[in-house]
């Protein structure tokens, strides 16, 4: 009898459906800058910014949400990578990139190449610098920390414009693909390697692709997505938008022009990817 009520229970037990796995979450932190945390590790790609280079046109994160990023705690508490696509200061900050450095001792960087010397006139140590995964202008590279897969994409920014770096970003089998200031024809994204790339989440400046059919077609040639994120809005209504209705209008009509499209411009917000 002990024997049938313990298959019993186990057969009952195994009958019962298995937690399901933790959603990844897209969380936005600040104009372009996003962090995405899965359930041990957490990746932070152009959020890291305090210092405002263009009299309030982007959105800066708050206080409390930078000491938060410093500290590694609340929204930031598993931050395991911060990324930078290009060193402009909407998206790199090299001061804060170098206190940040010296309070999260595990943390590792990617920057592009021409953004290290910013670095270095604020105090790079060379301890400092091993930490950084340092992006070469032009070839595609691979890296790997705490789990987490990043491979990097040449995507240009336009004439004279600095070196701007796509990542692929992989955390717990969910791909998230952020192209930091696009400005690039077909051609030179499919030399870089960009040809129907599947990712599961792009993340984009809404102006790309925005009433433009010809690159909405280098979109859908270059990644095989199944969400878009428009992003970079400014934080408030500029004359040019009253066209749409203002900043909220111009947000709905971008979101209306991508199919299955997320908008979030709240700082802390976050979207589950499942």
């Amino acid at each position: 009898m002990r024997t049938r009520t313990a298959l019993a229970a186990t057969v009952a037990l195994m009958a019962l459906p298995m937690p399901a796995a933790s959603a990844v979450e897209l969380c936005h932190v600040a104009n372009a800058g996003f962090l995405i945390k899965g359930e041990k590790t957490s990746v932070l790609i152009d959020g890291l910014i305090r210092e405002d280079q263009y009299d309030g046109r982007f959105a800066l994160p708050s206080d409390a949400v930078l000491d938060a990023m410093m500290n590694r705690t609340g929204l930031f508490e598993n931050l395991s990578i911060v990324l930078s696509t290009h060193r402009h200061g909407d998206h790199f900050d090299p001061k804060a990139t170098i206190q940040n450095l010296r309070s999260t001792r595990s943390v590792q960087y990617g920057v592009p190449t021409d953004a290290v010397a910013a670095l270095e006139a604020n105090g790079l140590t060379d301890t400092e610098r091993a930490r950084l995964m340092i992006v070469e202008d032009g070839p595609q590279q691979e890296f790997t920390h705490a789990g987490v897969r990043i491979q990097t994409f040449d995507v240009d920014h336009g004439p004279n414009m600095p070196q701007n770096v796509g990542y692929r970003v992989t955390v717990d089998d969910v791909s998230f693909f952020h192209t930091g200031d696009i400005s690039a024809a077909r051609s030179q994204l499919s030399m870089a390697g960009l040809n129907a790339l599947p990712v599961d989440v792009l993340i984009m400046p809404f102006w790309y692709g925005f009433q433009d059919a010809q690159q909405r077609q280098t979109i859908e040639e270059s990644w095989a997505y199944g969400r878009i994120v428009p992003t970079h809005f400014n934080p408030a209504s500029q004359a040019w938008m009253e066209q749409f209705g203002g900043l909220a209008g111009l947000k709905n009509s971008v979101k209306a022009s991508f199919e299955n499209a997320i908008i979030n411009t709240t700082e802390g917000n976050c979207t589950a990817i499942e």
